[in-house]
C-alpha cells in the first residue's frame, strides 16, 4: 500500500468519526471578551549616534486592526553614570519619544529608561523603569555572496570577524539590500547564540540564504548587501524569541495557550493595576558591506 492510499483511509475514518459524534454538529461559542488596556514601552539606545526613540502605546484588543494609540504627555529620559538624555515627544507622531541627535551609547554601561505617565487620565503619575547593559560589539571585517552548494536557486552570505573578548554571547543579524532592510520584521529577526564559533575570530561563515526566486531577497548586478552584526543581551534575546513563539503560534497545536510575553519594565507606583508590556534594551552594532557581482 503506498503513502497515498493511507493517507486516504486515514482522512475516510476520521471524516466517519466526526459525522457519527454528535457533539461535533453543536454550536460553540467561543468568548472574546477583551483584556483591560495596558501600557506598552519599547525602544532601545545603541553605539549608533543619531536620535533613539521609545515609543509608548496603549494596548487594543486582538481583533483590532487599526494602530496603537500614542501615550502623549509623558516624561522620558535615559541615564548612565554619565550623564542623562531627556527624551521628547514627536509633533508628528504622539507617543514617539526621542533624544537629540548626535546621542550614542557607550560599550560595557548600563543604561536607565524612565518614564513618568498618567496612563488612566486620573491624575495620578505613574512611574516606570527599566535597565539594560550595553554589550561590547563584534567585528566584521568584510562579507561574501557565493552559490549556494546544497540549494538551488539560493545564494549564501558569509562574513568574517571577529566576537569581542568581552562577549555577551548573543547576537542579531540585519541585512539590507541598497539600504532597504529585507529581514526588518519580527519574524525575519535571525538571533543566534555564539556557541558554533569556536574561536573569537571567524572567516567564512555562512548566516544566511537569499532565495532568488522571492522578489524580497533576489539581488541584482551591482546592489550593495550589507550586513549588520548587533551584540544583543541574553534578556533581549530571550523576549525576541518568545515574540516570535507568540507570532508564529503554538506547536503542536493543541499545547498550552499563549502567555503574554516577559518585559523587563517595571512599574514604581505601588497602587498602580496597570499592566505592562514592551521592552527596553541597549546593544551595539557593527557592518560591513558588498557589491554583488554576477
Amino acid at each position: 500500500m503506498n503513502t497515498e492510499h493511507i493517507f486516504g483511509y486515514v482522512f475516510l475514518i476520521i471524516s466517519a468519526l466526526l459525522l457519527c459524534c454528535p457533539a461535533c454538529t453543536e454550536r460553540i461559542d467561543i468568548k472574546t471578551e477583551a483584556s483591560l488596556p495596558r501600557v506598552v514601552i519599547y525602544g532601545y539606545i545603541t553605539t549608533d549616534t543619531t536620535r533613539h526613540s521609545i515609543r509608548i502605546t496603549r494596548s487594543t484588543g486582538y481583533f483590532v486592526t487599526t494602530k496603537p494609540e500614542g501615550i502623549s504627555n509623558a516624561k522620558v529620559s535615559i541615564s548612565y553614570d554619565g550623564g542623562v538624555f531627556v527624551l521628547n515627544e514627536s509633533t508628528n507622531e504622539p507617543g514617539l519619544y526621542r533624544t537629540s541627535s548626535g546621542v550614542y551609547g557607550i560599550p560595557g554601561k548600563t543604561y536607565t529608561l524612565r518614564v513618568s505617565l498618567d496612563f488612566n487620565n486620573d491624575g495620578i503619575i505613574e512611574e516606570y523603569e527599566a535597565e539594560s547593559y550595553l554589550p561590547f560589539p563584534a567585528t566584521l571585517d568584510s562579507v561574501a555572496v557565493t552559490v549556494s552548494p546544497l540549494m538551488d536557486n539560493f545564494l549564501q552570505v558569509l562574513i568574517w570577524g571577529q566576537l569581542p573578548e568581552e562577549s555577551s554571547n548573543n547576537f542579531s543579524l540585519h541585512f539590507f539590500r541598497n539600504r532597504m532592510t529585507i529581514n526588518d520584521s519580527l519574524q525575519g529577526f535571525y538571533v543566534f547564540q555564539d556557541d558554533f564559533v569556536t574561536t573569537k575570530k571567524f572567516a567564512a561563515l555562512p548566516v544566511f540564504l537569499l532565495n532568488q526566486e522571492n522578489r524580497r531577497y533576489r539581488l541584482s548586478q551591482g546592489d550593495t548587501l550589507t550586513v549588520q552584526v548587533e551584540s544583543i543581551t541574553p534578556e533581549y534575546a530571550i523576549f525576541i524569541e518568545n515574540a516570535q513563539q507568540e507570532l508564529w503560534g503554538s506547536i503542536p497545536l493543541f499545547s498550552s495557550p499563549p502567555a503574554n510575553v516577559e518585559t523587563n519594565i517595571r512599574c514604581l507606583s505601588p497602587n498602580s493595576k496597570t499592566e505592562i508590556s514592551g521592552f527596553f534594551t541597549a546593544y551595539s552594532k557593527h557592518k560591513t558591506y558588498t557589491v554583488y557581482r554576477q
